[in-house]
């Protein structure tokens, strides 16, 4: 359990110092901070990388792999995207089509008129 302790701790910081931002702890998550708005969680159990709704809320859509792959994403836009040619665009992009394919608009229909 030590090392698991360890490793996530070296991955976060690794994580942090490319994304040029802050850790805020939390009991399930680790909020990352970047210019003092919340853009990251990090769940401590799986140590993927979620993008966030609001300052409380994750979005878990918005899945950035996890802390050991992160070097396979460009960090620097607002929304990360993986690099070509990587594992994780091939993961990336399989689960943007999941979502497409399964995706409903929301609401009420339009009514017709007769």
């Amino acid at each position: 359990m030590e090392m698991q302790a360890v490793k996530y701790t070296e991955s976060l910081n690794k994580f942090l110092e490319t994304v040029k931002g802050e850790v805020i702890t939390g009991r399930r998550f680790d909020r990352v901070s970047i210019d003092k708005s919340v853009r990251f969680f990090i769940d401590k159990n799986s140590w993927e990388i979620y993008g966030a709704k609001s300052w409380f809320q994750y979005n878990p859509r918005r899945l950035y792999g996890e802390l050991s792959t992160c070097e396979q994403w460009d960090w620097t836009d607002l929304i990360p995207t993986p690099k070509p040619g990587t594992p994780a665009e091939s993961t990336y992009q399989a689960r943007e089509a999941e979502i497409a394919k399964n995706y409903r608009p929301r609401g009420r229909p339009k009514k017709v008129k007769p």
